[in-house]
């Protein structure tokens, strides 16, 4: 009975030993991106990134403004960052 105990302790501990973290499929192979951090103003933004590949109109009260980079997209209230969003693939 005690060999038995030792075999199973020992399998227990190699399966988790082998164990690995797993990464979801759209995150494999995903290139770093930087994104404008909250609170930054659009001029900072604008040094920082560019000019944007898309401006849309401010809409709504308060009024929010989306700008389109190639990698990512800006959302403003007013003219500070609130949101920035990495597109997929």
């Amino acid at each position: 009975m005690k060999s038995w105990l030792l075999v199973s302790v020992l399998l227990t501990s190699l399966s988790l030993s082998a164990a690995t973290t797993p990464t979801a499929v759209g995150e494999q192979g995903a290139k770093q991106v930087t994104t404008p951090r909250s609170g930054q103003s659009m001029e900072k933004v604008r040094e920082s990134f560019g000019e944007p590949e898309q401006q849309a109109p401010a809409i709504g009260e308060p009024p929010i403004t989306r700008w389109v980079y190639k990698d990512f997209t800006v959302y403003f209230e007013h003219d500070r960052v609130i949101h920035s969003v990495k597109h997929r693939g």
